[in-house]
């Protein structure tokens, strides 16, 4: 039900940037409403809103709708000041209801906080990171797309007297019918 993946699994302690990938694999069967995911991260560990745009409760609930359908998020994980350093674990929970039955599931996954200098020779999952630039690619194209606009010009009225001027006498069409 639950897939996730970090683009790094070693992560600075301190001014660390990671991403987090989680797919999640709904069921096809049943009503399926209400679905939610949260993201519980170690201490000193931050992430910004989700990559997706998807609304975020005040909680950071990430709200993904009543669609059955399989969602990925995207995250972006990151350390501001020095964070413990050692094996952690990020705790990633699923929720939604099946008609009146509420559902939810759980997947942890690991991670490892280490000083710079014993950073650099990790592997990356390459996967992670090209499915995270496709999607800032997608919200650029998006972003660049032109807003359709409307503008509403307002009617011009101008008062006049019956009479016409000397210039509407010579180029106005239907004054020569109206006068004749």
């Amino acid at each position: 039900m639950i897939v996730a993946r970090l683009a790094k699994q070693v992560m600075e302690h301190e001014e660390g940037m990671n991403h987090l990938w989680v797919r999640i694999e709904l069921p096809r069967v049943g009503s399926i409403t209400d679905v939610r995911l949260t993201v519980d991260l170690p201490e000193g560990v931050h992430r910004s809103p989700n990559l997706n745009g998807c609304p975020e409760t005040d909680r950071g609930a990430i709200l993904l709708g009543d669609s059955p359908e399989d969602h990925d998020v995207f995250l972006e994980l990151y350390t501001e000041e020095a964070a413990a350093c050692g094996r952690t674990e990020l705790r990633i929970a699923v929720e939604y209801k099946d008609g009146e039955t509420e559902v939810r599931a759980v997947q942890s996954i690991s991670l490892e906080l280490k000083a710079e200098d014993d950073t650099e020779d990790w592997p990356i999952d390459k996967e992670v990171v090209d499915r995270v630039k496709a999607l800032q690619c997608r919200l650029q194209d998006r972003a660049a797309e032109p807003a359709r606009e409307f503008v509403i010009l307002p009617t011009i009225i101008r008062q006049r007297s019956g009479d016409f001027v000397d210039w509407e006498k010579k180029y106005r069409i239907d004054y020569c019918f109206n006068h004749r």
